[in-house]
């Protein structure tokens, strides 16, 4: 699953400019209503809002940057958010460190040796590679993860490790993880909500787009 575009709410738009393009420095367009940030490969989209919406999403960065992706970001004075103490949490497919964003979102830098990019033992924000993640609370998550599967065209890594409360839909270069609504999203204590979205991914050479409305497909 290839992320193309990825379209947010936000209510803190100017904030997230400064944020974002200022102080990070990511290459973004802003519009009276939209900031769009780009990555090496795809998009992310931020749409003014008047209704209070937070995300978690992951950027997938070099593998090897990880830590001086934690000096890049402290430098900038950002705090990370620890997990048991660690800044850097180690998943079977990779390792990640997180931060909050001028919404509150929950960011993610992953790295995910699995992928066929070039390593780096630096960092710098041009050197992140794409959107890579984004999470969808849901009511029930298996039945939502079947749908992306069957109708949407979505191919999971392991089916067979779909839990009622966790489903992880999609595979390490592009996943959309739909956790049941209210549980916590790692590494805080913060339940995931309901939010809507629009994202737009290519899957064995189709293209989809899917809108997420009220934990409904629209």
């Amino acid at each position: 699953m290839e992320i193309k575009t990825l379209n947010i709410f936000s209510i803190n738009l100017e904030q997230q400019k400064e944020f974002y393009n200022d102080l990070l420095g990511f290459r973004c367009r802003k519009d009276p209503d939209t900031l769009s940030l780009f990555t090496q490969e795809n998009t992310l989209i931020l749409r003014k809002s008047k209704k209070d919406f937070y995300y978690h999403f992951a950027f997938l960065i070099p593998t090897g940057s990880i830590h001086k992706a934690i000096d890049f970001l402290e430098n900038k004075n950002i705090s990370l958010l620890p997990y048991k103490g660690d800044n850097i949490i180690q998943f079977d497919s990779g390792r990640a460190i997180y931060f909050y964003d001028k919404d509150e979102n929950i960011v993610e830098f992953i790295e995910r040796p699995l992928v066929n990019y070039p390593k780096s033992d630096n960092f710098s924000i041009d050197q992140v590679i794409k959107l890579n993640e984004i999470g969808l609370p849901h009511i029930d998550p298996i039945k939502m993860a079947n749908t992306l599967i069957k109708e949407f065209g979505i191919n999971p890594i392991d089916r067979n490790s779909f839990r009622e409360n966790f489903c992880w839909v999609g595979d390490h270069n592009g996943v959309i993880i739909v956790t049941k609504e209210s549980r916590n999203w790692l590494p805080t204590d913060r339940p995931g909500i309901i939010n809507d979205f629009t994202i737009c991914y290519q899957e064995n050479g189709i293209e989809y787009n899917i809108s997420f409305e009220n934990n409904e497909i629209k």
